[in-house]
């Protein structure tokens, strides 16, 4: 997704950039796996505020946080417009995007044809880039 942000506005970070999610009793930091940010933090945070799109790549271990508790957190970010679970067995992405208001609708795109779109930071993502280098790239 890095080479798909380059030019606009949006930079495209790894697992090594945290999120901040301030609630009213406590604040929570996350690593998401991958994430896009539109209007980034000032250079010397180490943290980001203001996501766009959050993916995270399901494992074992981490499934019931993803779904879960990160979701649910993630989903309170108001410039999150997507929240990206990828699948790491089979090329399937469910996406949970905002429509209009507080509701939140999931999509799952399955197969190696299928296309994200993902207007908020001006891209289309096919899973055949997310799933290149895998094992599945060549099933």
């Amino acid at each position: 997704m890095g080479n798909r942000s380059q030019g606009g506005p949006c930079e495209a970070f790894g697992s090594d950039t945290k999120v901040r999610i301030p609630f009213a009793a406590h604040t929570r930091f996350y690593y998401p796996d991958a994430l896009v940010v539109c209007d980034g933090n000032p250079p010397n945070d180490t943290f980001q505020d203001r996501p766009s799109v959050l993916i995270e790549v399901l494992s074992p271990t981490t499934y019931r946080t993803d779904v879960g508790e990160k979701k649910d957190a993630y989903l309170t970010i108001p410039s999150v417009t997507g929240y990206l679970l990828v699948e790491q067995d089979r090329p399937r992405v469910i996406v949970y995007s905002r429509r209009g208001g507080d509701g939140v609708e999931a999509a799952v795109y399955e197969g190696m044809e299928a296309v994200i779109p993902l207007p908020a930071i001006g891209c289309d993502l096919p899973l055949v880039e997310i799933y290149d280098r895998s094992a599945l790239s060549n099933a």
